[in-house]
């Protein structure tokens, strides 16, 4: 009966130790084909890797490309406005579309539909 005991003791004590064994020195596990998820040569979370601007979502801004569709607000709210586009070199508004500053990029975009023409990030400039 104490070898039994004794069995179960050293049993129950040996398999907590197999689970902090290796604890990844906080570099995470995350890989991807063998290698970790490497963006901009930073580490990035395997989750977040492949999503856009590899930020969680609710934290990335929105892009819209040429073609895409401004929601309405940025097209129907004067807010959103750029009412003199060359203080901005921005070139002239043709008829029938308006710029719109959004965040830090300036979209071409049709009046009515919100389709965006052209993009201008204010990073370059």
């Amino acid at each position: 009966m104490k070898t039994a005991i004794m069995v179960i003791a050293a049993l129950s004590l040996a398999i907590p130790a197999g689970a902090l064994a290796d604890p990844g020195k906080g570099k995470g596990k995350g890989q991807h084909d063998g290698r970790p998820a490497m963006t901009s040569g930073a580490w990035t979370p395997p989750g977040l890797a492949r999503k856009p601007h590899r930020m969680p979502p609710g934290q990335a801004k929105k892009v819209w490309g040429s073609g895409d569709r401004l929601p309405d607000r940025y097209v129907n709210q004067s807010r959103y406005y750029v009412t003199q586009p060359s203080q901005y070199g921005l070139g002239p508004t043709p008829y029938g579309y308006r710029w719109v500053k959004v965040g830090d990029n300036y979209y071409l975009a049709q009046a009515e539909t919100g389709v965006v023409s052209q993009i201008v990030s204010a990073l370059i400039r």
